[in-house]
């Protein structure tokens, strides 16, 4: 019996929107998609690997048509996409394997073009041919850490994290990592996903590592606790529970046993260079999918964006992976630092709860601030 042979399809033009519409590049465009490359080259080193642009109209065609030729068996399909008649910049299916019935995106704006919808509206269309005509069950994606902005157009169209490639891209001699996302077949559009558990450990950067707190976290959390009670104690409610060494063991060995019996709070150690720095966590889920999340760093450590970028990283993960709707923060009104944390994440004020906490006999207002899911995966400028 003779294997079925799969017809090489042709790349066609696309319409994602009356605006927006993907062409299959040809030779031609070698002049103006190459004067493209050269305009956005230093952006676009930083990601991926982006060949210098030859300088005469003779180099530009022929590596044009190399480039051309290495989808011609099939294996790959190459757009320019046009906003409003201008070229705006491309997206391709790479590496497509019918047989295994998968292929991996990539694309990139012209910064001009970016914040105006176009590449997430690219991207669906790339996808819903790939599953209509192609008929793969498998689209990839992956985007750098260091480009949020690549990062959150899959986000947007609800496809979802699979993992973190560590140290998987070496661009002009800097060492990325990869989120890798993937789209299905059986699944698109994506519906809205069960309720994930939370990851153990989440790598922010070369710095910051979040992770569960372990029993040799005990005198390291103590130290700090101490030697800040009068920072925190302003502030944090729960540091009564700790008046000696003795009862802040207590209470952290029943944390641990009840992490381990039970699915609910989770907090997360901030080590910040192999360090024990502080925490931040989230209390359970409410029924209408929110979510409170709360955290404290040392006081020596203030100021270096550690508790930024830590409470980024959990909200990503509650958005992208865990799937909650809603998150919240509470600060007291007079805790400028606490509240700068939210402020400068994009969070929306939503109002003062007035004596909503008590902190050594004495009532404090609150503010309060909101993120919802969608304003989340739309904060960036390359939408």
């Amino acid at each position: 019996m003779t294997s079925k042979k799969i017809a090489i399809l042709e790349t066609p033009t696309l319409v994602a929107d009356e605006i927006v519409v993907l062409q299959p590049s040809e030779i031609d465009d070698a002049e103006r998609y190459l004067k493209m490359v050269a305009d956005n080259y230093d952006r676009l080193t930083q990601w991926i690997r982006v060949p210098i642009p030859p300088s005469t109209v003779e180099d530009r065609r022929k590596a044009h048509a190399a480039d051309l030729a290495n989808g011609a068996d099939g294996t790959g399909y190459w757009w320019l996409i046009e906003y409003d008649g201008g070229l705006a910049g491309t997206i391709a299916l790479h590496h497509v394997e019918r047989t295994e019935k998968w292929a991996l995106v990539g694309y990139w704006l012209a910064e001009e073009f970016t914040g105006k919808g176009i590449m997430t509206k690219s991207l669906k269309a790339v996808i819903d041919w790939a599953f209509s005509k192609l008929e793969l069950n498998r689209v990839e994606i992956q985007a750098s850490l260091n480009n949020p902005s690549s990062a959150a157009i899959p986000e947007r169209l609800g496809i979802r994290r699979e993992s973190i490639r560590r140290q998987s891209e070496l661009i002009n001699g800097t060492t990325l990592d990869m989120a890798s996302y993937a789209a299905f077949a059986d699944n698109w559009p994506p519906k809205a996903p069960a309720r994930a558990l939370p990851p153990n450990e989440i790598r922010v950067d070369h710095e910051i590592l979040l992770r569960h707190r372990i029993e040799s976290d005990l005198d390291a959390q103590w130290k700090a606790v101490d030697a800040g009670r009068d920072y925190l104690g302003e502030y944090l409610p729960w540091l009564d529970m700790y008046p000696n060494e003795g009862e802040h063991t207590r209470v952290y060995n029943t944390r641990l046993w009840e992490r381990d019996n039970f699915d609910g709070s989770r907090e997360y150690v901030i080590e910040y260079k192999g360090k024990l720095a502080g925490t931040v966590g989230f209390g359970i889920p409410n029924r209408d999918n929110g979510i409170e999340i709360g955290y404290w760093l040392r006081q020596d450590l203030q100021g270096q964006g550690i508790m930024t970028r830590s409470v980024e990283a959990i909200i990503t993960m509650l958005f992208v992976e865990v799937g909650m709707h809603r998150v919240t923060i509470r600060a007291a009104t007079s805790n400028i630092p606490s509240r700068g944390i939210p402020e400068r994440l994009g969070f929306k004020h939503e109002g003062t709860l007035r004596d909503g906490g008590f902190v050594n006999n004495e009532y404090l207002d609150l503010e309060i601030y909101s993120m919802i899911d969608h304003e989340w995966l739309t904060r960036s400028q390359n939408a």
